[in-house]
Order: C-alpha cells, then structure tokens, then sequence
C-alpha cells in the first residue's frame, strides 16, 4: 500500500472513495487546489500548508502539482484476504485478473485502471518480484487503484487452485494459445498475464486451463502487457454481457 499519493486526479479519487485516513499536503493555491482542500476538509482528512520541498520528501518527487497525499490507513478496497475475497464473489459472470510478475509500476498501473473500467471483481499479484502498489502506480492510474480490489499472495499458483476450487476456469495469456475471439468466456473467469519479458512462469502456465491469444496482424510481435490485459477484459465481459454496465 502506497504510504503517499501525488497526482491531483489520483488524490481527487481517492478522497471521493473514502475511509482515508491522512493529511493533505498543499504548497500551492489554485483553483484545482481549492477544489481539493475543499473535498479532504468534507472527508475529515486534514490539510496541511507545506513547502514543495517537503512534498518532494514526502512523496519522492518533484511531479506533485503542489499536492501530495500522506496515507495513515487507505481505503479497505485496497487490500483484502484472498481466501475471503474469492469465496466472497457470487457473481456468475466474475472476473478475476492475475498478474504474474508484473514489475513495472506504469504497466501495473495501467492495468489497474484498465480493471476499473471493466469492473473486474479481483486483482491478484505475488509478493514478491511484482510491481506492488506505490505513488506511481496510483498516478499512472489516475486513481483507480482506490477502487480496484486488490489481494497480495505469497504463491500464484496456489491462488489459481483456490479460484478453481471456487468455479472459476483460468485462461492465461500466450502466444501459442487460442484466437482469444473463438473462446468461450462466458461464466467465471481469471484472466493471467505474466511479466513483460518471460511471460507466464512454467508452473503457473500449468495451472491454466486454456491458453489464448489476441489476433494481430502488425510487424512486432506482441502487445504491451497491459494493453494486451485491457483487450482481454474487454472480451471477456463483451461475452458475459458486460454484467456491470
């Protein structure tokens, strides 16, 4: 969990979720900055007038727009027991969406924004040798890592067990895999994208039900991973009938 947020939108929705705990620091007075002030005051957040020196402490660097956000204690939506979150979802049409390390923040960070988008109902990362959450990740996100549910396992292959044991098929993302377009992904599904370099590691990849991949046609031969985890979503809740719309 990020122990500060910088990034005037990305702060702006994470005190229009809620049940943050902190202190605003301000350096600067603007409109945009009012507006701010205005919303953590209504949300109990306390505010602060700092230098922008220490707002380049606080958050460790100088791209805060006069604003940064100090957390004691961010929304619960942020971080949540798996085994309970899993079991939790009775939805028919879920969609859970696993990272296999993914270390670059601006990729997870975009990921995140793309699973807020297409309401998916758990992200899932290792703790270890992953991207985890962090001011970048939260900026590049433009807030969205304040609503996506967000579970940190020790072990990915034994989380992809508990979401089988849990009615959920597993379809990792690979390019020896099948046309994403002539898969049925209807029901409960977990998407897995692995790292930006290797892909899925070996026992992970064993634990996939399927493998699929995303028609292309252009000259370099895959797509970003978290452009690839964008279309995926897409597909995947255009066939379950985009269930949160």
């Amino acid at each position: 969990m990020p122990d500060s947020i910088f990034g005037l939108h990305a702060i702006e929705e994470f005190l229009k979720k809620g049940k943050t705990r902190g202190t605003l620091l301000v350096s600067r007075a603007n409109a945009r900055i009012a507006a701010l002030r205005e919303l953590a005051e209504a949300s109990g957040v306390l505010v602060s007038e700092a230098e922008d020196g220490e707002l380049t402490a606080a958050c460790g660097s100088d791209a805060h727009k006069g604003a940064v956000l100090v957390l004691e204690m961010a929304s619960t939506a942020l971080h949540g027991d798996f085994r309970r979150s899993v079991t939790g979802l009775r939805a028919e049409s879920a969609l859970c969406l696993v990272l296999d390390g993914i270390t670059d923040p601006q990729n997870f960070g975009a990921v995140l924004r793309s699973a807020d988008q297409f309401r998916a109902d758990l992200v899932v990362i290792p703790s270890r040798r992953s991207a985890q959450e962090s001011p970048t990740v939260s900026r590049v996100s433009s807030g969205a890592s304040a609503y996506v549910p967000l579970s940190v396992v020790p072990n990915i292959p034994s989380a992809l067990e508990l979401l089988k044991e849990n009615g959920f098929w597993i379809y990792g993302a690979d390019m020896s895999g099948e046309p994403v377009d002539r898969m049925d992904l209807k029901g409960r599904v977990c998407l897995v994208m692995g790292s930006e370099g290797t892909g899925m590691r070996r026992l992970v990849r064993e634990k996939c039900d399927f493998l699929v991949r995303i028609p292309a046609a252009g000259h370099v031969d895959s797509f970003n991973v978290s452009v690839a985890a964008g279309i995926l979503m897409y597909e995947t809740r255009r066939q379950q009938g985009f269930p949160a719309r």
